[in-house]
């Protein structure tokens, strides 16, 4: 099995997916070229992404778990929202790499040592603000910030092609709950705030599964966080690892939400509200 594959999504956008099935995203303009996201960092991602393209390259970060950080330190200028930089100082080191990389793909990973992978990135990380731009030549990225899975999560609008990288801001399995995440009050604030943007763009990509999704998506997950807020969700049992959560609204054999609807998330019943002082 190859460690990489792609596909080209449009005129400007390639999707490469990793062994673990992850997805970064390459996006080009007439000068330049910024790839979103690293994934694990199984294998020699930089030399797969310079047969795409010869364009100067830097990287943008959507927050700073592993396997969307794990694969940042052959590059050079990288960028990442400072409210993640702690995180992805021990989110993305090796051990995490490596355990994540076997979970998902225990076939593939499982007999993989610390050479199979690049190594931990110690160079610094250039800052990424709410708002930044990137002109890319005829193509111009635009960071907006949604914290809730992370507190630097950062999704990434394409505003020539009118496309948006969700990633893992929003989509139907989020988990909202790690000691990184906002609480669920906070994380509707940033959904809020994201549907500003809603007529800037008409298609959604996202990084794990089906890699576009109906833009409905955040109107879903919107009404779920208020439904968790209110007492309303129907909090099916979800363990993950040691951790025993709540998926907000009931799924299908096959993940999919009951009801027939979009959007949903996985939380902790103690973490819903922002402390009050």
């Amino acid at each position: 099995m190859d460690i990489y594959n792609s596909r080209r999504l449009s005129g400007t956008t390639t999707q490469i997916m990793d062994c673990t099935g992850v997805y970064a995203f390459l996006v080009e303009g007439e000068e330049k070229a910024v790839l979103i996201d690293t994934c694990t960092g199984v294998g020699d991602l930089k030399g797969y992404v310079e047969k795409l393209t010869d364009k100067p390259l830097s990287v943008i970060l959507t927050h700073g778990h592993c396997d969307h950080a794990g694969g940042a330190a052959p590059f050079g200028k990288v960028y990442l929202n400072d409210a993640d930089l702690k995180l992805v100082q021990y989110h993305a080191g090796m051990d995490m790499k490596m355990d994540y990389a076997r979970f998902c793909n225990p076939e593939v990973c499982g007999a993989m040592s610390e050479e199979d992978f690049c190594p931990v990135r110690t160079r610094g990380y250039s800052s990424l603000r709410d708002g930044q731009r990137f002109d890319l030549g005829g193509v111009t990225l635009e960071a907006i910030q949604v914290p809730g899975h992370t507190k630097g999560m950062t999704c990434i609008l394409n505003i020539e092609e009118r496309t948006i990288l969700f990633g893992d801001a929003c989509n139907n399995g989020l988990f909202i709950w790690a000691e990184e995440a906002t609480t669920i009050e906070e994380y509707l604030e940033s959904l809020i705030s994201l549907k500003k943007h809603e007529q800037r763009y008409d298609t959604v990509y996202m990084s794990h599964g089906d890699v576009t999704v109906d833009k409905r998506v955040l109107d879903g997950s919107i009404e779920v966080c208020r439904e968790v807020m209110d007492g309303k969700a129907d909090g099916q049992p979800f363990d993950f690892m040691e951790h025993h959560l709540l998926m907000a609204k009931k799924t299908n054999e096959k993940g999919e939400r009951a009801d027939g609807g979009i959007g949903n998330l996985v939380y902790d019943p103690k973490k819903v509200f922002r402390e009050r002082t």
